[in-house]
């Protein structure tokens, strides 16, 4: 735990900050989640837009909701890269977001929220993505270390 001397100004909370770490701690919670959802619905979004036999209903009405959807699995459904690629990005965000709960690296963090955008996730899991990407952004100060 650094001291105030070995501190600098943007390695540590002071403590007279602490009367709103229970609002970023609850904004970062929220982030995590938003992040780990994210993650699940991308890997949910590859694999029926990869296999297309199985999962006609549910691409149908997804279709039909969103317009924008019809194109993108026309997409996802011609290219198996990008298919492949939503997957991996989802499976990492959901990994990353546990850096997130843990506090553990703030980089690690931004980097889970990017990939859970980049998953795509029936576009609402991108959607879910960037908001917990800005509350990380708003919240950041919960990653760093408390003065002693």
């Amino acid at each position: 735990m650094p001291t105030k001397e070995e501190a600098g100004p943007e390695t540590c909370e002071h403590w007279s900050e602490l009367p709103a770490h229970s609002h970023r701690t609850a904004m970062i919670d929220m982030a995590g989640i938003l992040i780990l959802v994210a993650g699940a619905l991308g890997i949910t979004h590859a694999l029926l837009s990869a296999l297309p036999s199985t999962s006609t209903d549910i691409m149908y009405h997804y279709e039909r909701i969103i317009p924008a959807g019809k194109f993108l699995n026309g997409v996802i459904q011609d290219n198996d890269f990008l298919a492949i690629l939503m997957f991996a990005a989802g499976a990492l965000a959901m990994g990353l977001s546990m850096s997130v709960f843990k506090r553990s690296n703030l980089m690690l963090a931004f980097t889970g929220a990017v990939l859970g955008i980049i998953a795509i996730g029936f576009l609402l899991g991108a959607f879910f993505a960037l908001v917990g990407l800005l509350l990380i952004a708003v919240s950041r100060r919960e990653f760093m270390l408390e003065c002693s």
